[in-house]
């Protein structure tokens, strides 16, 4: 029977080796050239113009869209009788689906452009620049098509009452 080796032999070679295989891994690491430093990220990008015409085209359609809304909601063109009521009808629908589509294409960036006002107010003069902006700008462009939805069905209604009757 072979003699046994004590336990602090075993041990001992353990440790050489792995104290050898420390000492070449931190040479191999002294001769590499040092890591680069990082990158700056890149600049987040420029948001959306709110001004010029179609900036403000844009804003003062959607705020008579809203008004329009609100008349064929409250139904006001209860007011008035024959005629009058139905070029009123066929008017009010036409703004509601015009700015229906303005909304839902975002045709010129409308979309864009209003919920850059409305994120200029919220953050300043700047995009989205992290996870919870960019959720927020994302959402708020949602509900705006989701609004562009309503003015549509609203203004397809006020096109067919005026136009079939009820």
């Amino acid at each position: 029977m072979p003699a046994s080796e004590h336990p602090a032999a075993k041990a001992g070679r353990f440790v050489r080796a792995v104290g050898l295989g420390i000492a070449r891994e931190l040479e191999k690491r002294a001769d590499a050239p040092p890591p680069r430093p990082a990158e700056p990220p890149p600049p987040p990008p420029p948001p959306v113009p709110t001004g010029g015409v179609a900036g403000k085209a844009a804003l003062y359609l959607f705020v008579v869209g809203v008004a329009a809304f609100a008349i064929a909601v409250l139904q006001i063109d209860s007011l008035f009788g024959g005629r009058p009521k139905t070029v009123f009808r066929l008017a009010l629908g036409g703004v509601l689906v015009v700015v229906a589509v303005l909304v839902t294409s975002n045709w010129l960036l409308a979309s864009d452009r209003l919920s850059q006002r409305v994120l200029t107010r919220m953050w300043g003069p700047r995009a989205a620049v992290n996870r919870r902006e960019r959720f927020v700008a994302r959402r708020l462009r949602d509900v705006l098509i989701l609004v562009g939805i309503a003015f549509l069905a609203a203004g397809v209604f006020e096109i067919l009452r005026a136009t079939v009757g009820t």
